[in-house]
């Protein structure tokens, strides 16, 4: 997934010169920043290198004198480093790049991630108008999640979420899409139209939670019926809502969104618009990052993440 990023480095400008009624084009670039050794920044404390290999060590040393500072400044995360106070977000940075590092990923491919993380001011612009939503119409922190009823994963994430979005009511919006893959799960496509049904009677929290708690299994329109009964919805409408080309337009259009995104399998969630790579014990630091991010955009900027 390819996003716009802060440049990190001085810009190479095109200068025009009129000499003598020549007109001539000149490339003059600035001069790159110096490079910062990473043992210099070991030997200051702020990097621990003892467990990197000295292929490691180079890439490392690569990546933190390319990449940009996390909180957009023209500085490279190298730069930032040595006065890691300038931004919140240098240590989860670093931490981050780390690890990547570790696992043995090429330059390009820690590149793309550190980019879609960390070196974009703004995440990536996700429309959520008319999908289901729990939590501030304006909050600091927007979690959109593409999921399927029928994987089992979709529901440990949605589990995870829901607790994150009600340890944080003021804070965080959760966002339902749809993304089901009836090639896998065969009832997959059913129990999204019966969610698209109950949002219709603003019941789709509750029927989500009912949903993923059949556990992959026992679908179908008579128990379905029954749950929009249990739920206090009108069955009627709640049927004619289910067979509607409202409910398949709605899903292929969420669908569609996710495919642009990027989107290949679920669940795929997205925290103010930066991709979230990691499983649900990572969410909370996933989390607290954008809240240091958004409380260092307020002031600096007045913008929201």
């Amino acid at each position: 997934m390819k996003q716009t990023i802060i440049e990190n480095g001085p810009w190479a400008g095109i200068v025009l010169i009129l000499l003598s009624g020549m007109g001539y084009l000149m490339c003059a670039a600035h001069q790159a920043p110096e490079k910062i050794s990473i043992r210099a920044l070991a030997e200051n404390q702020r990097i621990d290198i003892d467990e990197l290999t000295p292929v490691e060590l180079m890439r490392m040393e690569t990546l933190l004198n390319q990449e940009a500072s996390p909180c957009g400044d023209n500085r490279s995360l190298a730069q930032s480093l040595v006065n890691p106070g300038e931004c919140p977000l240098t240590a989860a940075a670093v931490n981050y790049m780390m690890s990547l590092v570790t696992q043995d990923y090429d330059i390009s491919e820690i590149s793309a991630r550190y980019e879609a993380r960390y070196a974009a001011l703004q995440g990536l612009d996700i429309a959520v108008d008319h999908s289901p939503a729990l939590g501030p119409a304006n909050p600091q922190v927007r979690i959109v999640v593409f999921s399927d009823f029928e994987c089992p994963h979709c529901s440990r994430m949605a589990d995870a979420l829901s607790r994150l979005a009600h340890s944080y009511p003021e804070h965080i919006q959760l966002v339902f899409k749809h993304y089901p893959l009836p090639e896998i799960h065969p009832s997959s496509e059913l129990a999204a139209r019966a969610a698209y049904a109950a949002h219709r009677q603003d019941k789709f929290w509750e029927m989500h939670d009912l949903l993923f708690s059949l556990h992959s299994g026992g679908i179908d329109p008579d128990r379905l019926r029954v749950m929009a009964i249990g739920l206090g919805l009108d069955p009627d409408e709640f049927e004619d809502r289910l067979a509607s080309e409202g409910a398949l337009a709605a899903i292929a259009a969420d669908k569609a969104q996710g495919v642009r995104l990027g989107v290949t399998g679920t669940p795929a969630v997205f925290i103010n618009g930066r991709p979230f790579e990691g499983g649900v014990s990572a969410l909370e630091a996933r989390v607290q990052e954008e809240f240091l991010r958004h409380a260092w955009l307020r002031p600096a900027t007045g913008a929201q993440p």
